[in-house]
């Protein structure tokens, strides 16, 4: 068999990776569809809306004679009352735009005398939402009244005119895509990234006349030293990555230590970090999990004792030697 291929069958990522792509590149597309049709999706015609009887998750209209000033924003989720031909007083979200276009209802509403002339109704056309507990609770505290009153006057529900069904809809299938669209970017960026590296490793052996040599040591399993879980090996002249794209001669490598990243003040997962004259300090193996066996550190031994001038661990000496040393290799 090719040396490349049976190189690449192991320091390239696997199946999980590259067929976890394809299925959420499917997904990305069967959401964004489904998103697109449900958005665009005949409704019903709305309904008129009553706050008890109309129930949630359908289009409803008020024809709206009186809006008040805002009563409750949060985080841009403007709240107002509005008042029908008959006096009775409804909750619902509205935009800019539609306060705009109710200039006479709202000039209706702070009416100084009760014969002020009415202005003909403007048909509010919203979603109807259950409120929150604290919608209800702000909006009781702006008509300072409790929440039990507030229940009676105004209801549990409210129509929310800045959405419609089919937004609503389609919001859940384009959160779907965005999540679907993020992992499959993930995964593109991880093959490719792993692609490019062993692009580079591979040509480098073969520059060096090592690639058979390299081969036969990956598939003589009783030569090696696995780390951790099988994500990466150890043979008599090399260290392989698994998934990683990476495969370096312990003689090449310059510099090598442990790198760990953390996540709420714990590690959550621990790297071997190695670098050339021609390669800065990457990631050669990813153990997918912290070091808890410290196998990391029997790993950094062994590239220790196959290199003796290899540098060891990160500290500002080391450092500087590196890059030093890279600066003599050129």
């Amino acid at each position: 068999m090719d040396p490349k291929k049976i190189i690449k069958n192991y320091i390239m990522p696997g199946f999980l990776v590259r067929g976890g792509a394809v299925i959420l590149a499917v997904a990305l597309a069967v959401t964004l569809f489904m998103g697109l049709s449900a958005l665009n999706a005949e409704v019903p015609d709305p309904v008129e809306f009553y706050p008890i009887e109309t129930p949630i998750g359908v289009m409803a209209y008020i024809d709206v004679v009186g809006v008040s000033n805002w009563l409750y924003d949060y985080d841009g989720a403007v709240y107002y009352s509005v008042e029908d031909a008959e006096g009775y007083l409804y909750t619902v979200r509205l935009k800019d735009s539609q306060l705009q276009a109710m200039a006479a209802q709202e000039a209706y509403w702070n009416r100084e005398t009760e014969t002020a002339p009415m202005p003909q109704p403007y048909r509010l056309v919203g979603y109807v939402q259950k409120a929150t507990d604290d919608v209800r609770e702000s909006l009781a505290q702006s008509w300072d009244i409790t929440e039990a009153e507030y229940l009676e006057y105004f209801g549990d529900n409210y129509l929310n005119a800045t959405t419609s069904v089919g937004a609503e809809k389609a919001a859940g299938w384009f959160i779907g895509a965005l999540f679907s669209g993020l992992f499959c970017l993930l995964c593109i960026v991880l093959y490719a990234r792993a692609a490019a590296m062993s692009r580079k490793c591979l040509a480098v052996l073969e520059e060096r006349c090592l690639l058979e040599k390299a081969a036969q040591q990956l598939q003589n399993k009783d030569a090696q030293l696995v780390i951790g879980k099988n994500r990466g090996v150890l043979t008599e002249d090399f260290i392989f990555g698994k998934g990683t794209g990476m495969v370096l001669a312990y003689s090449d490598i310059l510099w090598a230590y442990k790198q760990d990243a953390k996540r709420n003040f714990m590690v959550a997962n621990s790297y071997l970090f190695a670098a050339t004259a021609w390669m800065n300090p990457q990631g050669v193996v990813d153990l997918n999990g912290p070091d808890k066996t410290g196998c990391i550190g029997d790993a950094l031994a062994v590239i220790g004792r196959r290199n003796p001038n290899v540098l060891l661990g990160y500290t500002n000496e080391n450092r500087k030697a590196f890059r030093e040393a890279v600066r003599a290799a050129k």
